[in-house]
């Protein structure tokens, strides 16, 4: 497997663990029908532990823990071989976010307060570490932006973009939060879809990026 594969993988497992959990809820007729994009009938982690979906959420993303881990090394070295500068708290952040991954998946489906407190700290700081180290590798390559292959570039320019969602999204969802409107948590269901989608379509993108610098196992030994 060539690292851009590994990449692919850290991409399409989450999609295909959230969408396929809730259509095995929708097949047990355990799950809300609706477009969880636009009704915001159920939150990822709601439809991931409906009926028997959890094992198939379970058995894809434990494994995606591990591959994050992996990634984010991949990552901080090839960002060292663009910019001559060592990636430690890319890799770190990265790393730690994948490790709250594991937190949270865990303790999906169990029952009880404090479970329910490690479930979201679990999920919360995931979430916000992977995009940390989104934005310190974003940030690095930017610097470089003028030395870039213009397609390495392109891509470049769409992880921003990508960021700039994601802080659309977190902005939109405090607002709403705070005006305490009745259709508040289905729109934070339907803003966890959409951020948890965006989320994964940075590592499709470096994985186009890794493609097209023909980056290899065989450069990738070294320190982040």
């Amino acid at each position: 497997m060539r690292p851009h594969h590994l990449a692919w993988s850290v991409c399409l497992i989450p999609i295909i663990a959230a969408h396929g959990s809730f259509l095995f809820g929708l097949w047990e007729g355990v799950a809300n029908e609706c477009v969880p994009y636009v009704g915001g009938c159920t939150s990822i982690s709601r439809a991931a532990r409906e009926g028997n979906a959890i094992f198939l959420f379970r058995g894809l993303m434990m494994p995606v823990a591990a591959l994050l881990v992996l990634f984010w090394y991949l990552q901080s070295v090839w960002l060292k071989q663009i910019t001559q500068k060592a990636h430690f708290w890319t890799f770190v952040s990265g790393a730690i976010g994948a490790l709250f991954l594991i937190l949270y998946v865990d303790f999906l489906g169990t029952e009880g307060d404090f479970y329910r407190f490690l479930r979201r700290y679990g999920t919360t700081l995931y979430f916000a570490l992977t995009v940390l180290a989104q934005m310190f590798s974003i940030r690095s390559l930017q610097q470089k932006s003028a030395e870039l292959d213009t397609h390495i570039r392109r891509y470049l320019n769409l992880q921003f973009l990508l960021m700039v969602l994601y802080w659309c999204l977190g902005i939109a969802n405090v607002v709403i939060k705070a005006t305490g409107v009745s259709w508040a948590d289905q729109s934070e269901n339907v803003i966890e879809w959409h951020f948890a989608l965006y989320m994964s379509f940075y590592f499709g993108l470096s994985a186009m990026m890794w493609k097209r610098s023909r980056f290899d196992w065989q450069f990738s030994v070294g320190k982040p």
